[in-house]
């Protein structure tokens, strides 16, 4: 019993040492900018629990003595380890680790540790997509990515997305990439950026392999944001942005034009039509309001619109579940009245774990856009549209003439008042609502490590409406010949007492995804070995109805029953509508193995079936390869070891598809005409033949090869990435026209597999960062090359060779080599001239066309030939600058492009002359930019940049209108695209307001560029063919971010 006692004592005394022996230890981890960092995981070397850091970076840990090892983990970051040595009080400062936050990189249905990837892609994180100032995510790609084309045409809200292409163009037909969203297939242009994780494109054939049949073009993939293990963590991201048109052209003022179109009718051999009076009138006023100095560009367009964007979003979970919810509001106003997009964006990723390796994910997207718009587009072939009409517009008419809006000499090609064109003649309005869902369930099969069984279903659906209202509108129209005004109306077509025309329209459209997949990992000894099989089937249906009406006694409310009979007439009403189902499937695989983290090999096919092809056709199979050999990892390698960290060279070779050819191209179908027989009273529709058809079509197949190194020196200061690739594109879709005479059927094409395309190219990224003291900077370079080539299309033989595409770059510009300007009537009479025109009239300071056939006659069915590049850049680059310090930081990104022509803003290869003014001076007794007019020939100006001055806009147009190398300029450009400086503050006041840190950032895009075109004021993505376009914008904003 005393033993008993004795014992107990002991072991109560031995438990009080120990328990007196335990230790806290209490500290902050910060990274190296001094920001806290939350969720780092801190443990005791050797024990099997530990503890993770509060939102203030702060941590509180028992060890078991003074002199215990704490490591500390954290994701991104370099593992760092800390001997107490007594110490109970311990701040750690943790090291970014360029190779961890570079490890995994997004491949089709998956992710790989960029060290074993062996295919060619390029990925782009969410800092870096928010460093631009763009709604769009097309736009905040532009120059950051090797092989991503982007050119932004349009600076119009909700339509100024950029146009991308991967590498090129490699195909007669579309070329586009296809984007993944989390797997499916999606658009990605509206995704809220907030909600964005990363951005990968799979540029050859290895990586792209599993997409098949839509991967010739390239993949993007867009991975969301998904939760982590954390407390709730809720981040608010406000902006406000202003923006100014970029470039466009000056044109003439008031007084100006008065004085140079009198000196154009001078030179036409004509008295002056403005007299000195008048001159007088527009210079200082005119007391009666007949006239005006008229600036119609700055009457049109504002002198800059606001952009406001809102993002809340809240991330964290535990063990059990995991979610991040975003809720985000865009709201895009215009330059010009009645321009507006808004959109709304909710995010849903909710991922549970259900125990025995069972998990659950559940995501669903929510968006609603609302698109504004005047009754008249402002696209660039709109001939109505409102800037163009605004550039047409004599500047010497008043915007309104007793009490009405104006419009000018409408005998000779109306050129009615802008404003009043965009403010009272209608709208085009639309609401788009879009549910994505998605849910998958997965099972990690614990009776065999390494094997997932997954089941994915998505299920996307949206709607559209739209409301189109035009109303007829009377206008005061000033005849310069007589001086008067008279009432004129804008009638759209209809009849005067129609009054108004509405047109409702309806649009839905589903989708439906399964993905059943079996995946494999496995690491033991020297092997690591994945393997993925998977079946993915979808099925998309679009429904669309519409109704219009003209004749309303009312234009108050625009309601379709309200159209009503007027004047005893019927009222006129139109309805159509349609529907369409189209189903794809396909079976994926793929292998990788690894031997020793050096030996890298990659198997991949998908076998692809499209109802875009005949039943004997459907099918095809898609198979891709790909290695890779991480040299530094070789025992020869070690004596470089401490310059070189990485040098891995991989090739791959593939074959991808492409079904984007159209519906039913293998089917005769029969199309409905509008009626074409009458019998009494009544209407019959005739139908008929669309042409021969061809059973035979088949995939357009493109084999594409790559080799690649990657190279890092000096632990990551240096890096180079360098990728060389050649596609072949075989089997593509053209017509048969041209190739048959008419007895065997060549005026009645059918389509055939005989288009050949190649395309070759080079990207390259150079890489710098280093740390010196608390500043940290870095620099990266992008260069991407590609040029194509036509192998093989259909011409007829009698095409000569200067006229010949085959062996040709597509795109290439085609219209008359010229040899300068007539200077006088003898150049005139011993120069070939026009065939449809006598030498009477043509002019000294009209063009001078090369005869190429030497037939004594310029024609363009003889005479045209290739005489410029693409409007498609063949070179792509960008260099972006990074830097902070302390809670400062900075960031710039330019981008640029090359070996690119384009023609001055209105030039048609097609045959029909220019009829645009940045071409044709005074076009319709309209009017002109600064540098056409002051830089036109003249007896005084003989070496012109310009054809002469005219008022005869036929004349002028059968003389100069044609495409020619006269009118070509280069098209290379540098831009400041991006700039930003932020700040981030993480003192005691913010914590005592309750937040983590709050930031600051000014960021401007597209501030100054750099062009040959830019002394013309045009911007050097402008559309080619124009009648007027919406700006591209300049941009100015100011953001707060703070997270609680």
């Amino acid at each position: 019993m005393h033993m008993l006692r004795a014992l107990s004592c002991f072991l109560f005394l031995l438990c009080s040492i120990e328990a007196s022996a335990q230790t806290t230890v209490r500290g902050v981890v910060t990274d190296a900018n001094g920001e806290y960092l939350i969720g780092v995981q801190v443990q005791e070397k050797g024990a099997k629990q530990g503890v993770s850091t509060d939102a203030n970076g702060k941590f509180n840990i028992a060890v078991s003595n003074r002199n215990a090892v704490l490591t500390f983990r954290y994701v991104g970051y370099k593992n760092h380890s800390v001997a107490l040595n007594g110490k109970t009080n311990v701040n750690v400062m943790l090291e970014e680790d360029a190779k961890a936050l570079d490890e995994v990189v997004v491949v089709g249905y998956g992710s790989q540790k960029k060290q074993h990837v062996t295919g060619s892609v390029a990925q782009l994180n969410a800092d870096e997509i928010l460093k631009a100032p763009s709604g769009n995510v097309s736009g905040m790609l532009v120059g950051r990515m090797p092989g991503l084309v982007a050119q932004q045409k349009s600076g119009q809200p909700g339509a100024d997305g950029s146009n991308l292409l991967i590498r090129g163009v490699s195909t007669l037909g579309t070329a586009a990439p296809m984007v993944i969203v989390d797997d499916v297939q999606r658009s990605f242009n509206n995704l809220d950026p907030n909600e964005i994780e990363s951005i990968t494109i799979l540029k050859d054939a290895s990586s792209a392999a599993v997409y098949g049949m839509q991967a010739a073009g390239g993949v993007i993939l867009v991975k969301t944001k998904r939760g982590s293990m954390q407390r709730p963590r809720i981040t608010y991201s406000g902006k406000l942005l202003y923006s100014q048109n970029t470039n466009y052209p000056k044109f003439l003022n008031g007084p100006d034009f008065i004085k140079w179109f009198n000196k154009a009718l001078e030179m036409d051999g004509k008295e002056p039509l403005f007299t000195e009076e008048v001159y007088n009138k527009v210079l200082n006023g005119d007391p009666e309001g007949k006239y005006a100095n008229t600036d119609w560009f700055s009457e049109l367009m504002k002198n800059g619109a606001t952009t406001t964007h809102h993002n809340i979003s809240v991330n964290g979970g535990n063990e059990t579940a995991k979610y991040f919810v975003s809720l985000g509001y865009f709201d895009q106003g215009g330059i010009v009245d009645k321009f507006s997009f808004k959109r709304y964006n909710l995010r849903s990723n909710l991922d549970i774990s259900l125990g025995m390796g069972f998990k659950l994910g559940l995501d669903l997207g929510a968006r609603q856009e609302r698109r504004n718009s005047g009754y008249f587009s402002v696209t660039n072939q709109s001939w109505n549209n409102p800037i163009n009409l605004a550039q047409r517009m004599m500047p010497i008419v008043p915007t309104t003439y007793k009490g009405m809006p104006t419009a000018a000499n409408i005998s000779s090609n109306a050129k009615f008042n802008p404003i009043a064109f965009n403010n009272q003649t209608g709208y085009n309005n639309s609401v788009m609502n879009a549910l994505t869902t998605t849910a998958t369930l997965s099972w990690d099969v614990p009776f065999v490590k390494g094997l997932n069984l997954k089941f994915k279903a998505s299920y996307d659906k949206d709607y559209t409406t739209s409301k189109s209202w035009a109303e007829i509108v009377e206008l005061n129209s000033y005849d310069p010949f007589t001086e008067k005004y008279s009432v004129v109306i804008c009638d759209h077509g209809m009849n005067k007492d129609d009054v108004a025309q509405l047109r409702n329209t309806s649009a839905q459209a589903s989708r439906l995804t399964l993905q059943p997949s079996i995946s494999y990992h496995r690491t033991f000894d020297k092997h690591d070995i994945s393997g993925l099989l998977l079946y993915e089937q979808s099925s998309y249906e679009n429904e669309s109805f519409g109704a219009g009406v003209q004749g309303f006694d009312l234009t108050s409310l625009h309601e379709l029953n309200l159209g009503k009979d007027i004047m005893g007439r019927q009222k006129k009403t139109a309805i159509n509508g349609g529907s369409y189902i189209f189903n794809r499937a396909g079976f994926v695989g793929r292998i990788n193995y690894a031997f020793d983290g050096k030996y890298l090999f990659e198997l991949a096919a998908r076998y692809d079936g499209s109802v875009r092809f005949p039943k004997e056709n459907r099918w095809g199979f898609f198979p891709a390869a790909s290695f890779g050999w991480r040299i530094s990892e070789e025992s020869f390698f070690e004596p470089l070891k401490g310059v070189v960290e990485n040098l891995k060279i991989r090739g791959s070779a593939g074959v991808l598809g492409n079904d984007r050819i159209g519906d039913f191209k293998y089917l005769n179908l029969m199309v409905p005409n509008p009626p074409t027989l009458y019998v009494g009273d009544r209407e019959y529709i005739s139908i008929y033949s669309k042409g021969n058809v061809n059973r035979n079509i088949t995939w357009e197949k493109t084999g594409t090869y790559n080799i690649g190194f990657d190279l890092l020196l000096n632990k990551g200061i240096f890096g180079m990435e360098f990728d060389y690739f050649y596609k072949l594109t075989n089997d593509i879709l053209i017509s048969s026209g041209g190739i048959y005479p008419p007895s065997l059927g060549g005026n009645f094409p059918s389509i055939i597999n005989g288009g050949k395309v190649s395309n070759r190219g080079f990207e390259l990224v150079l890489t710098h960062q280093n740390n010196i003291d608390q500043f940290h900077y870095n620099i990266r370079g992008n260069v991407s090359w590609s040029r194509n080539k036509i192998l093989r299309m259909n011409e007829s033989p009698n095409v000569p060779d200067y006229q010949r595409r085959t062996g040709r770059k597509m795109g290439e510009k085609m219209g008359f080599i010229t040899e300068g300007l007539y200077q006088n009537e003898e150049d005139i009479i011993n120069s070939p001239t026009l065939s449809h025109l006598g030498k009477g009239q043509i002019r000294p300071g009209d063009i001078q066309y090369r005869d190429l056939n030497h037939d004594g006659k310029i024609d363009r069915l003889q005479d045209y030939t290739f005489i410029g590049n693409s409007n498609l850049p063949e070179l792509f680059y960008g260099l972006s600058i990074g830097a902070t310090w302390k809670g400062f930081d900075f960031s710039m990104l330019f981008q640029g492009a090359a070996i690119t022509d384009v023609f001055l803003s209105g030039a048609y290869e097609n045959g029909a002359t220019d009829a645009t003014i940045f071409t044709r001076p005074f076009h319709g007794l309209g009017n002109s930019p600064y540098f056409l007019i002051e830089n036109s020939w003249t007896p005084e100006n003989r070496n012109a940049e310009f054809t002469r001055l005219s008022t005869n806009a036929a004349e002028m147009g059968n003389c100069n209108g044609w495409a020619s190398d006269w009118w070509i300029r280069d098209g290379s450009y540098l831009r400041l695209k991006n700039i930003q400086l932020g700040y981030t503050l993480k003192n005691s006041f913010v914590h005592r307001i309750g937040l983590d840190n709050i930031r600051l950032t000014l960021t401007g895009g597209n501030l100054f560029t750099w062009s040959e075109l830019t002394k013309y004021n045009i911007d050097p993505e402008t559309p080619e063919i124009t009648n007027g376009y919406y700006p591209q914008q300049r941009t100015y904003e100011f953001g707060i971010n703070f997270t609680f």
